[in-house]
């Protein structure tokens, strides 16, 4: 391909650079002042990039091949770099060979050999420079003496090192973008050969756009295709690209001072306090005041975010203008809220758009810990800084914070209005913005979301540190879209329910399925779970307990397996026959046993379900002592608790004639006079109670709202049914609650108005209430 001066194609250089591209800030060079300020200006001509990560890399080399894209965005020929075939035999494929190619002709790089460009080498010090200087028009023939020392001095005679150390073997990329800078400046010339160069009237800048030093005033907040907010009222260089849009701002004249507005007086002085703690005071005159990019007032500024543009001694009145943000919506963003490509909002919020409707990305301002609207996260929290002009949101900056800490709550203190969680040994505060969604105890994992003066604004709690109250066995579970997951669950005292489990249950998994949620648990039937049971709302306290099966015999004195487990009177025994189930005591079991097992680290079966080994009902022990007077199970209230002697006792039910004796030192003794007032469970065995338990109700004290043929509503929200054959009794308790009377009732003691409690005694815990207690 015949090769083109540099000169020569100057002409359509405006064809080569439409689009606008903005600076790009990279926290790895912020230290570096110099090397900022060049990769701020490059990067909005697109000369420089940099990496997905978010980083710079200023000390990572270069290739020849990177350096030849390069030279080619410089030069202003981007987009001539496109389906080019180089003349180089090791370009062929290559993700450069356009580029290469392009640079090739324009004179700018040369092969290491006729046939071979080496474009993953990294590039030498002398070969970068020498680069440099031909993209300004120089030749090996234009320039005398012997390469690389000849090139070498006409980089030291254009200036090109300052602030560069020359000293290192291969260039890195401070280096060239650095050295690129300087050449910004340089004069374009035309080789003559050996006869030297002539120079043109333009500068390497020339090729990208134009530099202009001047003032920004609130008429250029109305230009669309830039946003001169955070420049205003400061003279500034500015920066254009061919088609005469703004693509960077930078070296300002005058003072700035940033900051939060802490106070106002009334004599128009502001006290604003920066990010460090210092505190500078400022009296304004009647200056213009820009609020989220619109024209605001001195009375708004207080508590907003400020940049005050200033001369010299602000109380001489040399404060020329007022920049402010002011907050005016804070969000923790869910899942919901992320942002869908080509949607005009965001989180529920308008997005800025241009005259023909798109989004307006020079008016839409993305900071902290997301540069995209994209790149906005769940549990993120976003500030945001609306502009709004008929209607419309005109400007719209976006602070992210992504700040979150996990771990176990040590330690929970509230005062005043705010709580104190302390989390991996630093205690945190709920914040002004705090979302309440419940409070976490000592013991419990947590996720905390904090906000950006690291107080919290969300706390998700990821696994309760509560150890769950109750056995139970699944009978059955439910998945759910949207919905919450169910598991029914029949528990160690009787009672069948089924239960809408929480999200964050620790048996329940959550993912995404299209639009919605979809929410399962890997609970199955006949899986033993602990929980904390509920009376309403969802169960958050439930762990599933893994189990061992068995198959041994048993001793019925020593209560032991033959494998060396054993059985206490609170192992929760559970029994299926033909999908029935069956709550069981120790003296049902026979002598061999087999199911499966929930065992306690001490050998201890917790709990236990049976698939063979229950005594035949004939087979019942008796005590010649004790007279056969009663045998079965009574449900009522204890009438009254006497003892007879240090060994015995007698008990009497209301809704029983019959006296009851009990051993004192037995588990039934023991217990008896804790459930006193309360509706209980006593199985009787030849006169004696050998168990006494209190039997848990559907709810707990609930008022009857509506009474139907077979249904209850309660409390206004929850219908339950009840069986035809419904048992009532009428309780009268003292000031004490105290029961002084249990008398049997009918359905028409059921009455609106009435405080009840509702028993599923019968039917296999088919979820029909059989019991009702009224309480009066």
């Amino acid at each position: 391909m015949k090769k083109l001066s540099l000169i020569t194609l100057i002409a359509i250089l405006a064809l080569s650079v439409s689009n606008v591209s903005y600076a790009s800030s990279f926290p790895d060079i912020s230290k570096d002042s110099v090397l900022e300020e060049s990769v701020g200006l490059l990067s909005s001509y697109g000369i420089i990039q940099g990496y997905p990560d978010g980083t710079f890399k200023p000390d990572k080399s270069v290739t020849r091949a990177e350096m030849a894209k390069m030279m080619t965005v410089a030069a202003g020929y981007y987009e001539y770099s496109k389906n080019m075939t180089s003349v180089y035999e090791d370009m062929h494929g290559h993700w450069a060979e356009s580029y290469v190619e392009l640079a090739n002709v324009l004179n700018i790089v040369k092969g290491i050999s006729p046939t071979t460009y080496g474009p993953d080498n990294l590039i030498k010090f002398e070969e970068a420079y020498t680069m440099i200087v031909r993209l300004l028009g120089y030749s090996d023939e234009s320039l005398s003496g012997q390469w690389p020392s000849n090139y070498y001095k006409k980089a030291l005679e254009l200036n090109l090192f300052q602030d560069v150390d020359t000293s290192k073997v291969f260039a890195s990329r401070r280096d060239i973008t650095v050295m690129l800078d300087n050449a910004l400046d340089c004069m374009i010339v035309k080789s003559k050969g050996t006869g030297g160069v002539t120079l043109t009237d333009k500068t390497l800048m020339s090729l990208l756009g134009k530099k202009e030093t001047r003032v920004i005033t609130l008429s250029d907040l109305k230009i669309e295709s830039f946003d001169y907010t955070d420049y205003l009222f400061n003279k500034w260089d500015v920066y254009y690209n061919n088609s005469g849009k703004t693509v960077y701002v930078n070296n300002p004249r005058y003072n700035e001072f940033t900051g939060t507005v802490t106070s106002l007086l009334s004599n128009r002085v502001i006290f604003v306090t920066d990010d460090y703690g210092n505190v500078r005071a400022f009296q304004l005159p009647e200056i213009p005041i820009v609020i989220n990019g619109k024209k605001g007032n001195f009375n708004n500024l207080e508590k907003s975010r400020i940049k005050v543009v200033y001369e010299d001694d602000s109380f001489n009145g040399d404060v020329i203008g007022i920049i402010a943000y002011k907050q005016t919506a804070v969000k923790v963003i869910g899942r919901t809220d992320l942002y869908n490509t080509g949607s005009k909002y965001f989180a529920g919020k308008q997005l800025p758009v241009t005259s023909s409707n798109e989004i307006n990305q020079a008016k839409l301002h993305i900071n902290g810990a997301a540069s995209s609207l994209e790149d906005i996260k769940t549990n993120d929290v976003v500030y945001f800084y609306e502009t709004n002009e008929s209607d419309k949101v005109t400007n719209l900056t976006l602070d992210v914070v992504r700040s979150q800490t996990s771990g176990i709550v040590t330690d929970v203190q509230t005062s005043g209005n705010a709580t104190y969680y302390t989390v991996n040994s630093i205690s945190y505060k709920t914040g002004d913005n705090f979302i309440f969604t419940e409070k976490a105890s000592v013991n419990d994992n947590v996720n905390l979301i904090l906000d950006k003066n690291n107080n919290i604004i969300k706390l998700e709690i990821l696994n309760y540190g509560k150890y769950p109250s109750t056995f139970g066995i699944v009978i059955s579970s439910a998945n759910s879209t949207n919905g919450n997951v169910s598991a029914k669950i029949l528990d160690e005292y009787g009672a069948l329910k089924t239960y809408s489990l929480a999200d964050n249950s620790s048996v329940v998994t959550v993912t995404e399925s299209g639009t919605g949620l979809f929410k399962y648990t890997n609970l199955k039937e006949r899986d033993f779970v602990a929980f904390d049971p509920v009376s309403s709302g969802n169960v958050k306290i439930i762990n599933y307990m893994p189990a061992k099966y068995i198959a041994n015999n048993y001793n019925q004195q020593t209560h032991t397996l033959s494998n060396g487990y054993w059985m206490s009177p609170d192992t929760y025994i559970v029994y299926e026959q033909n999908g029935k189930y069956q709550l069981l005591e120790l003296s049902q079991l026979d002598t061999y046993l087999e199911g499966k097992a929930v065992i306690g680290y001490k050998g201890e079966v917790e709990a236990l379900y049976l698939t063979k080994g229950i005594k035949p009902t004939s087979y019942v022990t008796v005590t010649p002592e004790t007279p056969q007077s009663y045998n079965g199970t009574i449900y009522g209230v204890i009438k009254g608790i006497t003892k007879i002697d240090s060994s015995t006792s007698h008990v009497q039910f209301y809704n029983s004639s019959n006296v009851f004796s009990v051993s004192n030192s037995s588990a039934a003794g023991t217990k008896v006079s804790t459930v006193l007032n309360s509706y209980v469970k006593a199985v009787i065995v030849n006169g004696v109670i050998t168990s006494v338990e209190k039997v848990t109700s559907e709810t707990d004290k609930i008022k009857i709202t509506q009474v139907y043929s077979n249904q209850l509503l309660i409390d206004g929200i929850t219908y339950m049914e009840y069986s035809s054959s419904v048992t009532v009794y009428n309780l009268t308790t003292d000031g004490s609650g105290n029961v002084t009377s249990f008398k049997a009732g009918s359905k028409s003691d059921i009455k609106s108005g009435s405080t009840a409690q509702l028993y599923d005694l019968y039917g296999g815990f088919d979820g029909i209430i059989d019991v009702i207690l009224i309480f009066n």
